[in-house]
């Protein structure tokens, strides 16, 4: 499933211009990253990536001939990345042959590593020869040690997780019953618990650390909405400050208020010809409420079934509503035809205070809802076979 993220589960992008070496000191959330390679000589352009004391998440590139660069803006508390791409004077990324130009040189340094760390107010100079992974990281900020602790540990439960859990696919899918298989479900149902907990302890033990708020932002598919409020509510009155925090708040508001056996939200959106088409039309029927986007592949791979569904129970008081995330309403539009999806389409707002997804709560697609004729929610995120067995049950 992707992720999305409507503070952004997807990355604006913009570009920046570099501002000349300052000595001026930071205040407050504001930062300043400075890097120099010596032996990068040929241009090359610097993408960095981060959130700002909103949020909002950037991507924010600068062509260095030299191997320096500063970039400078304002964080509440991010994750930060910076990575080198090879320049061609004339192109640019988004060029069709902009990649053909640049495909050999793509598996050599420096354009195979990346600088990962904890952004928030302060300085940071990343220094070395062309290699971003072995470049020496100084900086004012204290949360650095923390995050490097964090991020190893649980990049090591995340494999140990996934590692496991892919044993136990294989062995689920050939009827496996054997001592050895029970031992793998025993050791994945503990590996699943250290994974899915990691994050609130480590919360819990560093409330008053901004990293936290990465923490609990982690892992939004699997997350425990009562549990992930009570982590917020837990953190320090700083930390709670960061409209991260705010944010996290709201998604496990609204995702216990849409919680099976609660009432489903009404709302009103576009259809594919711009007319506002109404939930509440649809009462007195089983409807499966769709979020998906056309860039979304697990959306697009599931269509076909959801298709197989609406064909096999459309004559027994079973309809869908698709509600697209998507920002291009171009591209929604010829995924809609490219998909043939014969139901009704609707796209969502942009903005977060009118976004259906927002109130939904839904963080991840596709994500979707069925509703009961008496507009209540009876069952959550269904695919595959279990999408079809459920609404099966119910049109009984």
């Amino acid at each position: 499933m992707k992720k999305i993220i409507f503070k952004a589960l997807i990355i604006i992008l913009s570009a920046s211009a570099l501002i000349s070496c300052s000595e001026k000191k930071t205040v407050g959330n504001e930062f300043v990253v400075k890097g120099k390679f010596t032996k990068i000589t040929s241009p090359i352009i610097v993408y960095f990536t981060y959130q700002d004391d909103q949020n909002k998440p950037h991507k924010e590139e600068f062509i260095s001939k030299n191997g320096e660069f500063e970039f400078k803006g304002s964080s509440f508390g991010s994750a930060a990345s910076v990575f080198f791409m090879p320049y061609v004077e004339g192109y640019t990324k988004v060029d069709i042959d902009y990649l053909n130009k640049v495909g050999s040189l793509l598996n050599k340094l420096p354009f195979n590593t990346m600088k990962n760390f904890f952004l928030e107010g302060g300085t940071y100079e990343i220094s070395g020869h062309n290699n971003l992974d072995t470049a020496k990281l100084e900086t004012d900020s204290k949360s650095q040690d923390l995050f490097n602790d964090y991020s190893k540990q649980y990049k090591e439960l995340q494999e140990q997780y996934y590692q496991l859990k892919e044993k136990k696919h294989v062995a689920d899918s050939i009827g496996s019953r054997d001592a050895k298989s029970t031992e793998l479900a025993a050791q994945f149902k503990l590996k699943e618990k250290q994974f899915l907990d990691y994050p609130y302890e480590f919360a819990e033990k560093h409330s008053d650390s901004k990293i936290s708020l990465l923490a609990l932002n982690a892992d939004l598919v699997n997350f425990d909405a009562e549990r992930l409020s009570k982590a917020v509510d837990g953190l320090s009155k700083e930390v709670k400050a960061g409209k991260m925090a705010v944010e996290l708040k709201s998604i496990a508001e609204k995702t216990m208020r849409n919680a099976i056996g609660k009432p489903a939200v009404l709302f009103s959106l576009e259809d594919v010809n711009g007319v506002k088409k109404e939930l509440a039309a649809y009462k007195g029927k089983f409807v499966l409420i769709d979020f998906w986007a056309s860039w979304c592949g697990p959306c697009r791979a599931e269509n076909p079934n959801v298709l197989k569904v609406y064909n096999k129970f459309k004559d027994k008081n079973f309809d869908i509503i698709s509600v697209s995330i998507d920002s291009d309403r171009n591209a929604w539009l010829k995924a809609v035809k490219e998909d043939k999806l014969p139901w009704l389409n609707v796209i969502d707002e942009q903005t977060a205070d009118k976004s259906i997804g927002r109130a939904y709560g839904v963080t991840f697609v596709p994500s979707n809802f069925l509703i009961d004729p008496a507009g209540n929610i009876v069952a959550k995120n269904l695919t595959g076979e279990a999408l079809n067995d459920k609404v099966e049950e119910v049109t009984k």
